[in-house]
């Protein structure tokens, strides 16, 4: 039984490769620096992902172990698999917090809905406090823990305390929330749009001697169209030497990306070499506060500091 298991689990993770391989290959839809560059990582990593959990999977002695462990496998290559794919999911009945954050329904989508039976009993509505909530169940999986400090850092005014709040908010596994994001539609950008100057400041000044100064300007070209211009420079603060220059000339914002569940915008700012996650400080948009994060290897990130941003 043992032998026929491990079995089964090399042919399904083989095969799973082989289908994002092959998918990938027949993409032909033109992506942001982000996308690509996640594209190139996806095999590699999902190869070592799969590889170092087929090792765990070997060492469990039990077969329900087995058995737990080879769904975990799978469940990670589904998302990852839909995620590279830039899949939109659609379904009547399913909640969509159940497809933990992989997929998002797009309002142009949405299915008719399908015929209710009578209720026997009522029940209020879910909340954002509510454990059944999208809000709740996207918080509560492995990785997103971040996502449950949200609400208080969003009530607070002063800026030093938001970034104190912020530091509890750090996104461990930065590379799967990027494969489980969205790119923020135009529709939704009125709140980054315009010139933007603000500070990074870092932890640890033995790698990063000087501080950023960092300018973005994001426009629409077309109104009501997925099409906008948007530039991210980067520079350092003690001598004004430009470290990085990012241009969108048209197109979505896809360096702008949001997560299910979650307020936070996600920002690549240097060629997937660094992103900053971010919020609007007590809501209002014309201040943002955020973590940096920087690229340690291909398919890992660490939180290196911190970013302030003033609406000019």
């Amino acid at each position: 039984m043992k032998k026929n298991s491990s079995q089964i689990l090399i042919v399904v993770v083989v095969a799973a490769v082989a289908v994002v391989s092959f998918s990938l290959g027949r993409s032909t839809a033109p992506t942001s620096t982000a996308s690509a560059v996640i594209a190139e990582q996806v095999k590699s990593e999902l190869i070592s992902l799969t590889q170092k959990d087929f090792e765990e999977y070997q060492n469990l002695k039990t077969l329900e172990e087995r058995y737990k462990k080879a769904d975990e496998i799978l469940g990670k290559i589904v998302t990852v698999f839909l995620a590279e794919l830039g899949v939109k999911l659609a379904f009547k009945s399913t909640n969509p917090a159940m497809l933990e954050g992989s997929c998002t329904i797009p309002a142009a989508q949405a299915q008719t809905p399908a015929p209710t039976a009578p209720a026997m009993t009522s029940h209020p509505a879910p909340t954002e406090g509510d454990p059944s909530s999208p809000q709740a169940l996207t918080a509560s999986k492995p990785g997103n823990e971040w996502i449950s400090h949200e609400k208080a850092l969003l009530e607070v005014r002063d800026e030093n305390l938001a970034l104190e709040e912020l530091k509890k908010m750090e996104i461990k596994d930065l590379f799967s929330t990027l494969t489980s994001s969205s790119t923020l539609s135009t529709k939704n950008s009125s709140g980054i749009q315009g010139v933007y100057n603000g500070e990074i400041t870092f932890f640890d000044r033995k790698t990063h001697k000087s501080d950023w100064l960092i300018t973005w300007d994001v426009r629409l070209r077309q109104p009501n169209k997925e099409d906008a211009y948007a530039l991210v420079i980067l520079s350092k603060k003690d001598s004004g030497e430009v470290i990085s220059r990012s241009q969108t000339s048209s197109g979505p914002l896809q360096d702008y990306m949001t997560v299910s569940g979650s307020a936070a915008l996600i920002v690549n700012i240097r060629a997937d070499k660094a992103y900053i996650q971010i919020y609007p400080l007590n809501g209002n948009t014309q201040v943002w506060v955020g973590n940096v994060y920087e690229q340690k290897k291909r398919g890992e990130y660490i939180m290196t500091g911190q970013v302030r941003l003033n609406k000019q």
